[in-house]
C-alpha cells in the first residue's frame, strides 16, 4: 500500500531490511555512487544503465548493495520515476563533488600524458578571445617559446575544478566560491547603430524613443546576456525584424544598417561607420574575473599567464568601459541623471578571498 500522496520508498534490497551504518566496520565503494549519481540524473534505472553501459538489474544490485552498507534507503519512486528521497538528496552535493574530482584527475593525466611542454589552456568567450585575449596571447608566446597555448572559447563557463581548462577568463558571477581569482574591472555594453541607419532614422533621444526604431535582436546563446535582456525589457520585440545567437553577427547587422544593437563597447568602439546612441542612459556594466584553478596556481607556466592575463585586463579597463571611444563615436542621450538600466553588483564577489589568489 502506498502512502497519502502516492509515492512509496524504493529500496534496493532483497530482505532483511537495513543496519546501522558502521564506517568503522564498512569500507564504502566509491564506484557505486555512480550508480547513484546516473540514476538521480536519469530518472530511471533503465535510463542509468544505458548511460552507464551496464545492464539494468547491475544498476540495481549495485545501489541495493550501497543501500545496505549505509543502512538507509536512498531513493523513491512515483508517477514520474525514480528519485532521490531525502537522505539521497543530502549526499547529491558529496557525490558531485567525487564525479568532479575523478573527472579532473582523468583530464590532468591524460593532458600530462599528452603533451611534451607545458600547455596552459584559457578559457573564455569567442568575443573575448576574438577580440582580445588571442592577441594579448601572441605577445605571451612570443617572450615564451616553450609554453603551448589553447583557448577554449563558449558560452558555457568551463568547469576549472575538473581541469577542462587552467584559466578562465569569465564575465558575470564566478558562481563558485572554491575559485581562485580576481575581479580585474567590467566590461561595459551600449546601444550601436551605423551612421547610415542614423541618417535614414534619426537618432533616439532617450529609451522610449527606442521602440521607434529597428532593433537587432538575439536568440539562442545570446539571448539572455545582460545588455541583450536590459533592451528587450525596453523594446519587447517591437522593432526586431532580425536577429542572431551570436554577438559578431549582431555587430555585422548594426554595421549593415539593419538595425540598433546591444553590444559590449571594447567591441563596437573601435568599428568604423558605427555611433553608440543614448549612452549617458544605456550602459550596461558586467564583472570581468580572470580565474585560475586552484592546484595549479602554484605552476610557473600556469601562473605567469594568470599574471600576465590579469595586467593586461587591469591596463585595458578604460577600453573594456568603453572610454576609449572617440567623441564622434557618441551620441548625446536625454539629459539628466545617468540611469544604468541593469547592473550587475560592483562590489567584488568573493572567490575564496577578495580579489586576489592565495
Amino acid at each position: 500500500m502506498t502512502p497519502a500522496g502516492g509515492r512509496f520508498r524504493l529500496f534496493f534490497t532483497t530482505g532483511g531490511g537495513f543496519q546501522r551504518y558502521d564506517p568503522h566496520m564498512h569500507k564504502l565503494n566509491w564506484d557505486d555512487f555512480r550508480f547513484v549519481l546516473a540514476v538521480a540524473r536519469q530518472g530511471s534505472l533503465s535510463a542509468a544503465a544505458r548511460t552507464l553501459r551496464v545492464s539494468q538489474p547491475t544498476v540495481g544490485r549495485r545501489i541495493e548493495q550501497l543501500e545496505q552498507q549505509v543502512g538507509q534507503a536512498l531513493f523513491e519512486r512515483d508517477c514520474q520515476g525514480v528519485r532521490l528521497n531525502g537522505t539521497g538528496q543530502a549526499i547529491l552535493r558529496f557525490i558531485e563533488a567525487m564525479d568532479r574530482e575523478a573527472e579532473g584527475v582523468g583530464n590532468y593525466l591524460s593532458d600530462s600524458n599528452r603533451a611534451p611542454r607545458p600547455t596552459v589552456r584559457v578559457a573564455t568567450t569567442f568575443n573575448l578571445a576574438n577580440f582580445w585575449l588571442t592577441g594579448k596571447i601572441a605577445a605571451l608566446a612570443a617572450r615564451n617559446p616553450a609554453i603551448r597555448f589553447e583557448v577554449q572559447v563558449g558560452i558555457q563557463k568551463a568547469d576549472l575544478q575538473r581541469y577542462c581548462a587552467d584559466i578562465a577568463l569569465r564575465m558575470g558571477d564566478p558562481d563558485d566560491e572554491t575559485l581562485f581569482g580576481r575581479r580585474v574591472g567590467q566590461v561595459h555594453c551600449g546601444l550601436y547603430a551605423s551612421q547610415v541607419y542614423l541618417a535614414t532614422h534619426g537618432q533616439p533621444e532617450g529609451l522610449p524613443d527606442l521602440r521607434q526604431h529597428r532593433i537587432v535582436g538575439a536568440a539562442g546563446a545570446v539571448e539572455n546576456l545582460p545588455q541583450c535582456a536590459a533592451l528587450r525589457e525596453i523594446t519587447g520585440s517591437a522593432g526586431c525584424d532580425f536577429f542572431a545567437d551570436n554577438t559578431n553577427v549582431q555587430l555585422t547587422a548594426a554595421k549593415a544598417g539593419l538595425g540598433i544593437a546591444p553590444l559590449p563597447c571594447y567591441i563596437a568602439a573601435g568599428e568604423a561607420g558605427l555611433v553608440r546612441v543614448v549612452p549617458e542612459v544605456f550602459d550596461i556594466p558586467v564583472d570581468l574575473w580572470v580565474l585560475i584553478n586552484r592546484d595549479l596556481k602554484d605552476s610557473r607556466p600556469v601562473r605567469e599567464t594568470y599574471d600576465f592575463i590579469l595586467r593586461e585586463a587591469v591596463k585595458d579597463s578604460q577600453l573594456f568601459k568603453g572610454m576609449e571611444e572617440s567623441n564622434a563615436n557618441r551620441t548625446k542621450g536625454q539629459a539628466g541623471k545617468l540611469v544604468v538600466v541593469r547592473t550587475l553588483p560592483k562590489e567584488p564577489i568573493r572567490v575564496n578571498a577578495p580579489n586576489s589568489v592565495r
